[in-house]
């Protein structure tokens, strides 16, 4: 610190020898300042021969916590202690599944079945079948072309089966559907016009405003019932909850009002365009497979979900049905009574 000619004309070693004192009492002070208050985890002091006695110069050292005083869980008896007296632990497991919770009034008013499905895996989406409980394989006898279930609802629209939607080829599904002229055009614009650019590699729009399948997944969108995954799957989970949570005035069925009560339902905050797909979507649907009495049925719109309704609904009308759906048993909807 000081050069050795400026030391000596201080005139001893005396002022060496009272700054290495100096710093010694410095350091003393300081250790006992760190260890006058020893760390305390779960009521237990840990002294200073707990951590490492000597850290050397440059190394990193990590000073390992005792077993001991790692946190644990309580035990099972410590917590169901604190439960009501008396009370068992079968109501501890009823609480664990359920489903109402008193102060939250919508799991009430939208409560879900606790009922097991008679399906393997139903939170499993299905890339190629549109699985329920009543048609755990999809659609009997359907060819799903290796489109997942959301391609299969398109590619009815899809006239030429190049993989594109064009406006003139949405025009005549819904044509081909008994809709009229005008909510087919309507329905033309609306669509290609909010769904053409999210399938489209490109930064500058296709005017033509096409649809691609092979990217149609990109056109989720929000406050939808979910039915369809990210990727375009069918999540037969979400399709069997919305007639547990909507269907009320008759199982397997769903009456206009509830139809809109769930899109309702399902919105999501600040998503305005998501709340008016869901209602147009939704509306199509409502009145293309509603029968005599006004009920859609659960058949009938998982036929939607893969398209096989499309077809069915098609092919009535070629054959000359002017009253479509009435009157159809919808279970016995397959491949054959489509052609």
């Amino acid at each position: 610190m000081y050069s050795r000619p400026f030391v000596r004309g201080l005139g001893s070693t005396t002022i060496v020898r009272q700054m290495s004192l100096s710093m010694s009492s410095l350091s003393n002070r300081v250790q006992g300042l760190a260890w006058s208050r020893p760390l305390q985890l779960s009521g237990r002091k840990v002294s200073r021969s707990d951590l490492p006695s000597r850290i050397k110069p440059g190394s990193r050292t990590v000073a390992s916590i005792p077993q001991d005083t790692q946190y644990k869980s309580p035990p099972q008896e410590a917590r169901s202690s604190k439960t009501a007296k008396g009370s068992s632990s079968q109501k501890t497991n009823s609480v664990a599944f359920e489903t109402v919770a008193r102060k939250a009034p919508a799991t009430s008013e939208r409560n879900v079945s606790t009922k097991d499905l008679p399906l393997e895996h139903p939170q499993l989406p299905r890339a190629l079948v549109a699985a329920d409980a009543e048609h755990p394989e999809g659609t009997p006898g359907r060819n799903p072309r290796d489109y997942t279930v959301l391609q299969q609802h398109c590619a009815f629209f899809d006239r030429n089966n190049d993989g594109v939607i064009y406006p003139n080829e949405t025009y005549a599904g819904f044509k081909a559907l008994g809709y009229s002229t005008s909510i087919s055009t309507l329905a033309a614009i609306v669509i290609n016009g909010a769904f053409s650019y999210p399938t489209y590699d490109g930064w500058v729009p296709d005017l033509r405003f096409p649809i691609y399948l092979e990217k149609i997944h990109r056109t989720k969108h929000g406050s939808d019932t979910e039915i369809y995954d990210t990727e375009g799957r069918f999540v037969p989970f979400k399709f069997e909850e919305i007639f547990n949570k909507y269907a009320r005035t008759k199982p397997g069925f769903m009456t206009y009002e509830e139809i809109i009560y769930m899109t309702d339902s399902l919105r999501n905050v600040n998503d305005p365009f998501g709340w008016s797909a869901a209602k147009l979507e939704w509306g199509f649907t409502y009145w293309l497979v509603k029968d005599e009495e006004g009920f859609a049925s659960k058949e009938a719109i998982r036929g939607i979900y893969d398209g096989s309704f499309f077809e069915y609904i098609e092919n009535r009308i070629k054959s000359g049905d002017k009253s479509k759906i009435k009157k159809t048993e919808f279970s016995k909807i397959d491949s054959k009574n489509m052609n």
